[in-house]
């Protein structure tokens, strides 16, 4: 079982991390998002998510999506790219 995590750094009173793995339970996606304090400086070079402490780290939750839902949102995540490439930002 293979986890990708992802660091999010754009907006910094919305940072955080996101984490995909497949199959904690069987035919599931597990989708896990963490919100750090904005207090926090999470950039590229700084802290990882295993250094925070209770505290700085402000929300978690952690959804099992079936494997239509995954597309589904993959399918969601690609049409607001688009929209946000054609608007030209």
């Amino acid at each position: 079982m293979s986890s990708q995590r992802f660091k999010c750094t754009g907006v910094p009173y919305r940072q955080g991390w996101i984490e995909v793995t497949p199959g904690i339970h069987d035919g599931y996606v597990n989708f896990e998002v963490w919100n750090v304090t904005s207090e926090v400086d999470i950039s590229p070079l700084a802290s990882e998510l295993a250094l925070l402490t209770d505290v700085q780290v402000v929300g978690n939750t952690e959804v099992e999506l079936s494997v239509a839902l995954a597309k589904a949102l993959v399918a969601a995540l690609e049409n607001a790219i688009k929209t946000i490439e054609r608007a030209g930002a």
